[in-house]
């Protein structure tokens, strides 16, 4: 059923290319296969289209993180902050500052440490 839900979006993104909705929804399909790379690339799409995407801050982080780009992941998530401030986005907000919270007192090191 993803495999289907890929081709209709990538079908859609030929005719919207600058549609983020289309690239946010291609990548949560890729998310659900756990295609990190293909994830990735959908949303860093979203982010260049509408800088404003806060949901995709927060899930490209998840997706860096998955692929072990750990301080990358970071840096997007404090991104989606600086974004959630300036849009009023509190609830994408606190959840950026969980997940920067749970990394940095991470045994691995505290990957999200300023």
């Amino acid at each position: 059923m993803t495999q289907s839900r890929i081709e209709v979006f990538r079908e859609l993104l030929e005719s919207q290319p600058e549609d983020a909705m289309i690239w946010y929804g291609l990548a949560g399909e890729y998310t659900k296969l756990g295609d990190w790379p293909a994830a990735t690339e959908a949303l860093q799409s979203v982010i260049k289209i509408n800088p404003s995407y806060t949901a995709a801050y927060q899930m490209l982080g998840s997706a860096l993180m998955s692929q072990g780009f750990a301080q990358e992941a970071c840096d997007i998530w404090r991104q989606g902050i600086e974004i959630a401030n300036q849009t009023g986005a509190w609830k994408a907000k606190q959840h950026m500052e969980g997940l920067l919270a749970a990394n940095s007192n991470s045994a691995s090191s505290g990957f999200c440490s300023s």
